[in-house]
């Protein structure tokens, strides 16, 4: 992800943008009023600090049986360049289900691109960053993010690896609430802050934790430095950084330890390009057709690191 790469920024601003503007406020209204999801997505304003870029682009509507969510990548919040890759606006459609299903089990991620998006538009992706320059290491825990946990890739996409309440809403969080859905994964299940109720009528609220614990060093390698144990405690969330909520339904919540945002899929989901592989927890490794030459891959017959008799048997055979 963090490769010496500028990404040139080809988008330009619309001299009739205002105009624009206008015609679609009166169009989203109707929308919203029939898809009260996309009503959860803010109208963006621009950051002074971001003059030279774009300025910040969301749209959602429902199609069908799916949420359409389009955005330009720009953050509303001042960017801070810490990678040497420029900022640029990108052209990102995230289509998730309204009513998502459960999957039979929990599905892996990817190792690498998105798992789910901030209402404010962002992508948010693994817990892990690429071959280089800590090969998969965790980018928190590496202290290569902002203070809303984003960077920009190769590509000058800018992107999370967790989250935080106001970054991904454009709302303060509210002590002594539980906190609101500031995002979606790709399987449509809700992304809650870190504050819930423990019951239907909201008597207690507590502060979700996740159950992954440090057991390594996850300045590289982060699936591998990290490991979930189970909980009877309601405020643990379970292996996918999520939990059934006290009406029923189901909902991942982000929190200050690993893996911050989604551990895994809890329900069925269509997977980028590289799908999903492994054991939960451990997603997939990539081809060494399609990594620089030394850095570790399936196929060089080490069995090492993120490697696994699932994810990569011919490098680790049973």
């Amino acid at each position: 992800m963090l490769l010496l790469l500028l990404a040139c920024n080809t988008a330009s601003k619309s001299s009739d943008t205002s105009e624009t503007a206008d015609t679609a406020e009166t169009s989203d209204t109707a929308d919203l009023s029939s898809c009260p999801k996309a009503a959860l997505f803010p109208e963006l304003t621009a950051n002074a600090a971001n003059a030279a870029y774009p300025d910040p682009e969301v749209t959602a509507k429902c199609d069908g049986t799916d949420l359409v969510v389009t955005s330009n990548g720009i953050p509303w919040y001042e960017f801070v360049a810490l990678t040497p890759n420029e900022l640029a606006a990108q052209n990102l459609e995230f289509r998730i289900p309204l009513e998502p299903v459960a999957a039979a089990e929990p599905i892996p991620l990817n190792l690498l691109g998105d798992v789910g998006f901030a209402l404010v538009g962002l992508p948010v992706y693994s817990p892990n960053e690429a071959a280089v320059p800590e090969p998969y290491g965790d980018p928190v825990y590496n202290e290569i993010v902002d203070a809303c946990y984003g960077h920009t890739g190769p590509e000058g996409d800018y992107h999370l690896h967790a989250m935080d309440v106001l970054c991904s809403t454009m709302v303060a969080p509210v002590s002594g609430a539980p906190s609101p859905i500031i995002g979606f994964a790709l399987d449509g299940f809700p992304i809650y802050g870190p504050d819930a109720c423990l019951d239907a009528n909201c008597t207690e609220i507590a502060t979700m934790q996740s159950g992954y614990a440090q057991t390594g060093d996850p300045t590289t390698y982060a699936w591998d430095a990290y490991s979930y144990t189970a909980s009877n405690d309601p405020t643990v969330l379970d292996v996918c950084n999520g939990r059934t909520e006290p009406d029923g339904t189901y909902g991942y919540h982000m929190t200050r330890t690993f893996p911050y945002v989604v551990g895994c899929y809890h329900g069925e989901v269509t997977l980028p390009d590289g799908g999903g592989g492994g054991d939960t927890g451990m997603p997939p490794v990539e081809d060494c057709a399609d990594v620089e030459p030394g850095m570790p891959c399936c196929g060089d017959g080490v069995c090492d690191g993120p490697e696994t008799n699932d994810n990569c048997p011919a490098d680790c055979p049973a």
